[in-house]
This record gives structure tokens, C-alpha cells and sequence, in this order.
């Protein structure tokens, strides 16, 4: 894989125009997870039974049994109680970052492009009400923000992502393997990775997710040279994840190899999610973001529909 290393920046990952594209849809769990049916947005529980969280602004359609009338009284305004179990679902963004995630040539670093997705995702999530976590590394390095529904926890997230870099041969299965750890319900957890590396301990991974009941979706980012392989001249391939090997190439002389490998990769890869019931998405860093979510978020809103008028 010819892999050129991009230089740490600061990325200003909430785009305005993504977000827009996004702004009207829903990311929903496609089964029963703790609290929430699939296509529901509101919790079983009514109040009293759960731990206070915060105040929210009254908005219309809410339950009046939930005002706090003792705040209206004192702020002449409609403010509703929230409670720890009141918000849908709580969701987990467990993001690659192991050595490989640096590489962009022709367009931003698919790490860079991966933590744009997950911050739009979070936004998205949190205008739905829903409890945002984020896991990223593994062991030593791991880097866990427990799941809540705030405003403030958000940037917290944001924060976090900034500060993320992407180096050496972090193991994507291992991560996949701590998020069981620190999960306390059934969740939705979406993995942003390339997801170069040992199909089985991956799938292995996110099998016992599903076992536990939990809704996994996987989103895959590629660059488009890892795609198509469009490389001329000759080239120094780097592996990201090992840096003293380095390899003198001409690309015409292992295209149609590498082409055949790719495919023969990616056609397991996507076995093996269909076989452990994993949702399973390709991002390619040249394509628009918010094109590429508003059309994905359609497409599994449309399957949802068609799901349930055939249940």
C-alpha cells in the first residue's frame, strides 16, 4: 500500500454544509436495545423511576406530567425534567487509530475524513436526545468518554477527536474488544476503521458484540488510491504501522495483483459482516461528506421502512 504521511493539523470537524445535508434525517438502532425499540424516540420510562439528569426546554408535544412547576414558578418559563434513562439509546463511536488511518494523498487523511464522520454522527445523534461515548486505542492507550446527552459532553467529544492522532500498530480487534468492558447496556456502537488487518480477530470482536445484543454498524474509510491503485511513477510504499520497512515500486509492474488482492479483501470483509449481522458502509475520502451521509442515512431510513411494513 503506498502510504504518504499527513501533517498533524487542527481539522475543523463539524462542517456547516455536512451538517446541513444531514440535518433532517434520523441514525436509529435496527433492534431492540436497552430502553428504545427500533424507530422509537422516546424512553419507557415516565419520570420518577430513574435518577434526575437536567432541566430542557419545554418543547411542544412533550409530556406535561414532566414539568417542573416549581421552576416555572420561579423562571416563568417551561422547562421539562430529563432523567438518566430518558434519552433513546446510548451509542458508542470507537474510531481506528492505528498507523494506517494517516494516509492521504490526493485528498485529506482517511483519519481526518473518519473523525469528521464521527463528529457529524455525534451531532446527529445528540438532536435526537440520544447519549454520545467515545473508545478509541486499546490498553495502555486507551482513551475512553463515557456516553452522555449534553451540549457540554459534546464538545467534550469534539475536544477529544482533536486531539487524536493516528500512529503505529494499534489493533483495531483490541479496541472493539474493550468497548465490551465499559458497556452497561445494550448500545449501539459504530466502528470507524480501514479495516486492514486480521479479518477473523475483527469479526471474532464484533461476533461477541452482537452476541450481547448490542446494534454494530462499521463504517470502512478508504482513500481512492486504495481504491483504484492509480499510481504512475515509481513510488516508496511505506508501511505506516511498521516504519522502517519501506519498499522501491513501480506501480504497472503490481497493479493488476494488487487489484485482485483489494477485491478478494474486500469481498470477505463484507462476508464476513453479513455474517455476524454487522450494518457495513464504504466511505471514499474524495466523495463529498454530507452527500455520502445523507445518502447512506436514506437508504438505511428506506430499509427501516421496509423492514417494518413487512414484520
Amino acid at each position: 500500500m503506498a502510504l504518504i504521511r499527513s501533517k498533524p493539523k487542527k481539522l475543523e470537524l463539524l462542517d456547516p454544509q455536512t451538517l446541513a445535508r444531514i440535518g433532517g434525517l434520523e441514525l436509529v438502532s435496527r433492534t431492540v436495545v436497552d430502553g428504545v425499540m427500533s424507530g422509537m424516540h422516546r424512553s419507557t420510562h415516565k419520570g420518577g423511576c430513574c435518577d434526575f439528569d437536567e432541566h430542557r426546554a419545554y418543547s411542544q408535544g412533550d409530556d406535561l406530567r414532566l414539568i417542573d412547576w416549581r421552576l416555572l414558578a420561579r423562571s416563568d418559563r417551561y422547562y421539562i425534567k430529563q432523567f438518566e434513562d430518558e434519552t433513546n439509546l446510548h451509542a458508542w463511536l470507537v474510531l481506528d487509530t492505528s498507523g494506517s488511518m494517516q494516509f492521504g494523498q490526493s485528498t485529506m487523511s482517511k483519519f481526518d475524513y473518519a473523525r469528521m464522520t464521527a463528529a457529524c454522527l455525534a451531532r446527529l445523534l445528540l438532536k435526537q436526545r440520544d447519549s454520545i461515548g467515545l473508545l478509541t486505542g486499546s490498553g495502555s492507550t486507551r482513551t475512553v468518554v463515557p456516553p452522555r446527552p449534553q451540549a457540554s459532553h459534546f464538545m467534550s467529544i469534539i475536544d477529544q477527536l482533536q486531539t487524536l492522532r493516528a500512529d503505529g500498530a494499534a489493533q483495531l480487534h483490541d479496541a472493539v474488544t474493550d468497548v465490551r468492558s465499559v458497556l452497561k447496556r445494550r448500545s449501539l456502537v459504530i466502528v470507524f476503521s480501514d479495516c486492514f488487518g486480521d479479518l477473523e480477530e475483527l469479526g471474532h470482536s464484533l461476533q461477541q458484540l452482537r452476541l450481547r445484543g448490542h446494534d454494530v454498524l462499521v463504517i470502512q474509510v478508504l482513500a481512492p488510491e486504495e481504491i483504484s491503485f492509480s499510481f504512475r511513477n515509481p513510488s516508496i510504499f511505506e508501511d505506516l504501522e511498521a516504519s522502517s520497512t519501506r519498499l522501491n515500486v513501480h506501480p504497472g509492474t503490481i497493479r493488476k495483483h494488487y487489484l485482485e488482492q483489494f477485491e478478494s479483501f474486500m469481498h470477505r470483509l463484507h462476508e464476513k459482516m453479513v455474517e455476524i449481522d454487522c450494518e457495513f458502509v464504504t466511505l471514499s475520502t474524495d466523495r463529498n461528506l454530507g452527500d455520502s451521509l445523507a445518502y447512506y442515512l436514506r437508504r438505511r431510513a428506506a430499509r427501516r421502512r421496509v423492514q417494518g411494513a413487512s414484520a
